[in-house]
């Protein structure tokens, strides 16, 4: 999957890394860094260059989606494993509700309205 200097940009920020963190990481001086994350960055370096930064992200907890960053990593992992508990009591709710016809007025309130 390919990223773009925006996507570089944007995960070093994510993690709270600098370049010269990320640089050091990926094997690369801070100059060639720099060089990628502007924004015709891609055609002034290697694309095994690109692929190591890339690489190095995904490492330390950045997905690039779309032309978008997310984290990832145990807390995305959390987060699903909480939808899927989430998706399941729903479910489990709606067979529960189809067992039973809805409430009506007369249902709710005896002959004095209360």
């Amino acid at each position: 999957m390919a990223i773009t200097p925006e996507q570089i940009r944007a995960a070093r920020a994510l993690l709270r890394l600098d370049q010269s963190t990320l640089a050091n990481s990926a094997g690369i001086s801070v100059i060639t860094l720099r060089r990628l994350e502007e924004p015709r960055g891609l055609s002034k370096v290697s694309p095994a260059t690109v692929d190591v930064v890339r690489r190095v992200l995904e490492k330390a907890g950045a997905e690039c989606i779309d032309r978008d960053v997310r984290q990832s990593g145990p807390a995305t992992d959390e987060i699903r494993a909480i939808k899927r508990n989430i998706d399941e009591i729903v479910a489990r709710s709606a067979r529960m509700m189809a067992k039973h016809p809805p409430l009506t007025d007369d249902a709710l309130y005896d002959e004095n309205g209360l």
